[in-house]
């Protein structure tokens, strides 16, 4: 190089170009989370199922999309229990597909409630807890605590140790905890004792107990944090009020505790979860649904604060000639902030951050109705095959 001349600016290395595998899964991580979409995508060719069935993939697809879908609701008529699909084809589960477990021989399932992709029943001629994952079939049995005898067995709830649960691959079941409340005493004077389960141990906890007056509501528990609760009613002694409290198990500390509700004379009441993460109610009067928030100050003292009122006849999708049910919230699904009344026209569902009000199928109010959501990962159909014949598989 000649006196006087300058050397060329060195030139930055291109950046590398990312892996194809790579821009698979971020495209994939953005399919919608439906029941069909992962399973129709695996059978495109044997390189997407690969990326499609990697577990660390299926935790960065639940946490990109955070809310699972409502794949529908386990009806319990009176021990009846029957799965009701809510989505459309492709999407749609059929009933047959999430039938429950049976019991052995002459026995009975009583069903207790469903949380991240688990649900839970009863065993009450066998004194066990079945715990069973309808999408891959999974099922697990849990002899009762000592001292839980079969017919008094009445309220219990399941979780996921590690907070989610909507992704398993095979017949597996993941690491669960399990509540179950046992009953003892008369209507007016009634025991309330609860236990807490970790399969991670397989070990029982200690035996909470606490005084109730009342019965408890034929509703799913409501997981707040890291409490569970129930809603109680019970008659007044003259017998002409009902009367209403809620049933608090605290999982950290293992204790049962009862919690009075607000002082309204409102109806229909369903405990749910606000958008603080704090324990909220639901009531249902002439005006509107009152939601109501649980506050603690320092003290530890809990009172109920009044958030808002949904006046219903101002919601869009309500038309003038339905009426709401008296005293039918019949649910909570904790996975979309979404609550469930019955009207003369059928089940809605209720939003709570959008109040987005949509129809969902033809409701019973003497019916408890669960809503059940998950994901549903690689490999597992959708409709018993029907799907398979839709794509072509270029492996």
């Amino acid at each position: 190089m000649s006196a006087g001349t300058t050397s060329p600016a060195l030139e930055p290395e291109p950046a590398p170009l990312p892996d194809d595998d790579d821009i698979h899964r971020e495209i994939f991580l953005r399919l919608p989370p439906l029941p069909s979409s992962l399973p129709r995508a695996s059978l495109v060719c044997k390189r997407w199922r690969r990326l499609l069935s990697d577990p660390n993939f299926l935790r960065r697809f639940r946490a990109h999309h955070r809310a699972p879908p409502l794949l529908g609701f386990f009806a319990d008529e009176d021990g009846d229990i029957e799965f009701v699909p809510t989505l459309r084809r492709p999407n749609r589960i059929p009933s047959a597909r999430f039938s429950p477990p049976r019991p052995d021989g002459t026995g009975y399932l009583s069903f207790l409630g469903c949380r991240h992709g688990l649900a839970l029943f009863a065993d009450h001629v066998r004194l066990e807890a079945v715990v069973w994952n309808p999408v891959t079939g999974g099922q697990r049995r849990v002899p009762f605590p000592p001292g839980f005898d079969g017919e008094h067995v009445y309220k219990g709830a399941v979780l996921s140790s590690s907070g989610d649960g909507h992704v398993h691959g095979g017949g597996s079941l993941t690491p669960f905890k399990l509540v179950l409340v046992h009953r003892t005493g008369e209507l007016h004077g009634s025991i309330a004792s609860a236990c807490l389960y970790e399969s991670e141990s397989g070990k029982w906890g200690s035996v909470s107990s606490t005084a109730i007056p009342h019965l408890s509501l034929h509703q799913p528990g409501v997981l707040v944090a890291n409490q569970v609760y129930w809603m109680l009613f019970g008659t007044s002694v003259d017998n002409l009020e009902i009367d209403l409290d809620i049933l608090e198990f605290d999982l950290d500390g293992q204790s049962l505790s009862v919690i009075q509700k607000p002082d309204t004379n409102d109806s229909g009441l369903q405990a749910l979860r606000t958008e603080d993460n704090k324990l909220g109610l639901a009531t249902l009067s002439k005006q509107g649904i009152q939601l109501w928030q649980r506050e603690t100050n320092s003290d530890g003292v809990g009172r109920w604060v009044p958030l808002k009122t949904i006046e219903l006849d101002k919601l869009r999708a309500i038309s003038p000639s339905m009426r709401i049910c008296p005293a039918t919230i019949l649910g909570f699904d904790e996975d979309n902030s979404a609550f469930f009344i019955c009207t003369n026209m059928g089940l809605y569902m209720i939003q709570l951050e959008s109040l987005q009000f949509t129809r969902r199928f033809d409701g019973d109010p003497f019916t408890a109705y669960y809503p059940y959501t998950n994901f549903y990962g690689a490999g597992m159909g959708v409709g018993g095959g029907d799907d398979r014949a839709e794509v072509s598989n270029n492996a």
